[in-house]
């Protein structure tokens, strides 16, 4: 039994999402990001990753299997390494030049002094790579390999009468695959990209002092030969407070006024504000960053459902609905640089990830059902036979009546 070959490639794709965006948590991202053991330390946790989820691929195909699945662990760690070790130059380059310049610190809603898209670019060369890497392990040891009986039984047995069909099974599988690489890749990947691409070094090394950290550092005299460094001494936050803060708060001055009419004498005094409210009482308000991100998804998420149903218009109405939200920031160059840069990012992979949905779903019709979708019937040519036939035959009742003279009539 042969496996079908785009049915393949998305499981391979979902595989690799899974790997890279599910498996893969925070601390291993920061262990990679890290030098030395703790580098190849978390390498090494994600190549066992790459491999749990690639397990399938051996027990379908046997030793075929196996071959892509170690060819394709070792060139994981090595696109991995790769990338991080240009990334990190690019960021450090970048940490250079904004202090050289004397830049301020970024601002909170901003690209940063020390921004620079070499990140983004090669996050999307490190996915596009393993991408590649996998469609090309899948022409050498996959696309003529026979699918093993063992995986061939247990597919009968779990789906039973389902199966009789390929056909149609195939393309019930495929998009049941083809929506789960769409919600990795929106959800989690999509997030990811953006962050990467507006805050690339705080997603690296998951803080954003980026020129504190640098001027702190050079500023900072060097030791003379044989001395230790200065330790920085750590004051209290009694010794830190100026005695008039730690003082204890007076009472608010109360407001009173005096009158006499006549023999009689009062005092008037005002009310006290109300008490303020403890802030134990205030709902907690979620950060900007994990609404924007919130706001991000769905925005995602209803891009690839219009470029699947091929309403590409109804995208321009999503874009505008977010920009509306924030028209009146957008005054401010730094938000603006900074928004529109992340809501081409997001859109650019929503359209990305629903353009080969759709060619995906596509291909795995068959070729009649392709053929025949969206033919008109050919209408007849002006003057031909087949427009001029029912004519000919209604020409008795739209010729015109005989003249008849007043005797015979």
């Amino acid at each position: 039994m042969a496996a079908n070959a785009i049915l393949t490639i998305a499981w391979l794709v979902l595989a690799h999402l899974v790997a890279d965006f599910v498996v893969q948590t925070t601390s291993v991202v920061r262990d990679k990001n890290a030098s030395g053991p703790r580098a190849w330390r978390g390498l090494a946790i994600h190549a066992f990753g790459v491999g749990v989820v690639l397990v399938p691929a051996v027990l379908a195909f046997g030793l075929q299997g196996l071959w892509l699945l170690v060819a394709t662990v070792l060139t994981h760690v090595v696109i991995d390494r790769a990338k991080v070790l240009a990334t990190r130059g690019a960021e450090a380059r970048a940490l250079g030049d904004a202090h050289a310049r004397h830049e301020p610190p970024p601002p909170a809603a901003g690209l940063g002094r020390a921004w620079t898209p070499l990140p983004g670019a090669y996050f999307i060369a490190d996915q596009l790579a393993h991408l590649a890497v996998l469609v090309v392990a899948w022409a050498v040891w996959l696309s003529a390999a026979p699918l093993t009986a063992g995986w061939s039984d247990a597919v009968d047995a779990l789906f039973g009468s389902l199966d009789d069909d390929p056909t149609l099974f195939h393309s019930s599988v495929l998009a049941i695959v083809v929506v789960a690489c769409l919600l990795i890749a929106n959800i989690r990947a999509g997030a990811l990209f953006v962050a990467t691409l507006v805050r690339p070094f705080e997603v690296m090394t998951g803080s954003d002092d980026r020129l504190s950290a640098v001027s702190i550092a050079q500023a900072a005299p060097a030791p003379a030969a044989g001395e230790e460094p200065a330790a920085t001494a750590t004051l209290p936050a009694s010794a830190a407070t100026p005695a008039a803060v730690q003082a204890p708060a007076a009472e608010p001055l109360k407001s009173r006024w005096s009158f006499r009419i006549g023999p009689v004498e009062g005092q008037v005094e005002a009310e006290p504000p109300p008490a303020p409210v403890p802030k134990a009482d205030i709902p907690p308000v979620p950060p900007p960053s994990q609404v924007g991100a919130t706001i991000g998804v769905l925005e995602r998420l209803l891009i690839v459902v219009f470029v699947v149903i091929s309403a590409e218009a109804a995208v321009g109405f999503v874009i505008a609905a977010k920009t509306i939200a924030r028209f009146r920031l957008l005054d401010d160059r730094d938000f603006a640089e900074y928004y529109l840069l992340g809501t081409l990012g997001s859109v650019s992979v929503a359209i990305f990830t629903g353009l080969l949905a759709k060619a995906a779903l596509g291909l795995s019709q068959p070729r009649s059902r392709r053929s025949d979708r969206g033919r008109q019937p050919r209408q007849p040519v002006r003057g031909s036979p087949e427009r001029l036939e029912p004519l000919r035959e209604r020409e008795p009742q739209l010729r015109p009546p005989k003249f008849r003279s007043r005797e015979e009539r």
